[in-house]
């Protein structure tokens, strides 16, 4: 799976996956699309909803609920690993890792539902707050 490497000023590593806000008027693929490209400098080919979920991120004192939709997407073979043109303030690098083996190393915890077939569509709520 092909995830961003973060790290908060403390040092702390984790792992997210690629994605952001939608703008006005675009559809969620095409917010897909420009934020890989910005983020990994890549525009996969996307595929069917994997997963829906309520995340409720908490930042110093303050709290944010998003529904975060995941997608199965798929990039070129050729493609390396790379930052974008426009990555996210807390990313240093982007690499292929596997789920299973990257565990609590997630933010939020999508390893869970990503390792599991067996796992359902809507996550239900995920509490995501910095380490």
């Amino acid at each position: 799976m092909l995830v961003q490497v973060k790290a908060w000023p403390s040092g702390h590593r984790y792992l997210t996956l690629p994605g952001g806000r939608q703008e006005i008027g675009e559809t969620m693929q095409e917010c897909l699309r420009r934020e890989c490209r910005e983020e990994i400098g890549v525009a996969p080919e996307i595929g069917d909803v994997l997963h829906v979920a309520d995340v409720l991120r908490k930042r110093r004192g303050a709290r944010r609920f998003l529904v975060e939709t995941l997608f199965a997407c798929a990039v070129p073979e050729s493609y390396a690993p790379r930052m974008g043109s426009k990555p996210d303030k807390r990313q240093i690098a982007t690499e292929w890792v596997d789920p299973t083996e990257a565990g609590a190393a997630f933010f939020p915890r999508y390893d869970l539902a990503l390792s599991r077939a067996d796992a359902p569509v809507y996550l239900g709520r995920l509490n995501c707050a910095p380490a």
